[in-house]
């Protein structure tokens, strides 16, 4: 079963926030388990991209974090993957 929160919030689920230092626009998160690695290639291919000169490793963080799914969410994996499409087409800041 499900643990329901208050305001429509399922309880958090931990993930990790891997997101640009630099200008913290890229942002994915990534499910305890997942791979790390294909989101930190990504956001260093977004720091060679945006910041000529930059040092990908560097520029990248780390962030362990948690996330709250909606309360109707039935696959939290999908949940995360739409965040990480819509997040990452429009250039806004993420958690600081």
């Amino acid at each position: 079963m499900v643990e329901r929160l208050p305001f429509g919030m399922r309880a958090p689920v931990a993930v990790t926030y891997v997101r640009c230092g630099v200008c913290a626009a890229f942002g994915e998160l990534v499910l305890d388990g997942g791979r790390l690695d294909l989101a930190a290639a990504r956001a260093g291919d977004h720091v060679r991209e945006t910041h000529p000169g930059a040092e990908a490793a560097e520029a990248l963080r780390l962030v362990p974090d948690v996330a709250f799914p909606p309360a109707d969410c039935a696959d939290v994996a999908e949940w995360v993957a739409q965040y990480n499409a819509r997040t990452n087409l429009m250039p806004t800041a993420g958690p600081q």
